[in-house]
């Protein structure tokens, strides 16, 4: 019964922690303004790699604002599909909060390690006809109205009413109510989880014992990483932060995975949410099995 007690205890004090500088980080991101992304990559239009390049920093931002972007301007065809892959591949949802959150550090070098991967991949995509891999559609572009009348008049208002805004729709109706509940509750599910396998098996131990072990958790990593959501994923970031899992493991599902980006994607087309998918999540796996042989 003590063993059980302290294992929830653990967890509920870790959770809690992590949500909070989460939710932090949250907040500081929200506080870039992205309203004006439309315009910038408009200016960009007819430069393909410039494209591809500011399309993997968006998704390379924590959080899933800037892969949101990265779809919305694909789906408006504002974006070739290189651009979007390049964005899908170095965005990692959620769990670059997470892991800024324990490790900034390894979330640093991660993020890099997927910026340069998608591009590169990106790349390749840029040679490829579209046509010949996804749904074409002739959507066009418009900005929200919503943000233009904010992006003009904001300089007209106090910065008090700027603040009361800031804090009143983005950090609590966005970051507090939306996303906390739901980050504390994935984060307490994952300690608990990994807090009662961490006491009956030894999972490193395993993996150096039985080799393909390690190859089995690589193919449920990228498995998982089709999910398009954030939170499942947390699980693999845990692990690697308690050494347990290797570095190509978390690498793999960071790659197969794109957070809720991929959402809109997949009601604009399903074939594109696919390919789009499939692609990411051979990509993930042949890179995390290079990886782990190295």
């Amino acid at each position: 019964m003590q063993i059980a007690f302290n294992i929830f205890f653990e967890a509920l004090k870790e959770s809690v922690s992590i949500t909070l500088l989460v939710l932090l980080l949250m907040a500081v991101i929200e506080s870039i303004n992205i309203s004006s992304s439309g315009i910038l990559f408009k200016k960009l239009h007819g430069k393909p790699v410039a494209e591809l390049a500011l399309a993997c920093l968006f998704g390379a931002i924590p959080g899933c604002a800037g892969g949101f972007v990265v779809v919305s301007l694909f789906t408006h065809r504002l974006l070739s599909f290189g651009a979007l892959m390049g964005g899908m591949i170095a965005t990692f949802g959620d769990e670059a909060l997470f892991l800024a959150a324990q490790n900034p550090k390894q979330a640093i070098i991660l993020t890099g390690i997927l910026y340069l991967i998608g591009f590169v991949v990106g790349l390749i995509f840029l040679k490829i006809p579209e046509d010949k891999l996804i749904e074409a559609d002739n959507h066009d572009f418009v900005l929200h109205e919503e943000h233009q009348h904010h992006h003009k008049e904001g300089g007209d208002h106090h910065w008090k009413a700027r603040l009361s805004h800031f804090l009143h729709e983005h950090v609590w109706e966005h970051v507090i109510k939306q996303h906390a509940p739901t980050l504390f509750l994935y984060a307490f599910v994952t300690l608990l989880v990994l807090g009662i396998i961490n006491h009956f098996v030894d999972l490193q131990s395993l993996m150096e014992t039985h080799t393909w072990t390690m190859w089995l958790i690589l193919l449920i990593a990228v498995a998982v990483g089709f999910l398009p959501v954030s939170g499942p994923h947390l699980i693999f970031v845990m692990l690697f932060l308690q050494g347990t899992l290797p570095f190509g493991i978390l690498l793999a599902n960071s790659i197969a995975q794109n957070g809720h980006a991929g959402i809109p994607l997949m009601a604009q087309s399903k074939r594109n949410f696919l390919v789009m998918k499939a692609l990411c999540m051979g990509i993930g796996l042949a890179v995390g099995a290079a990886t782990l042989l190295l």
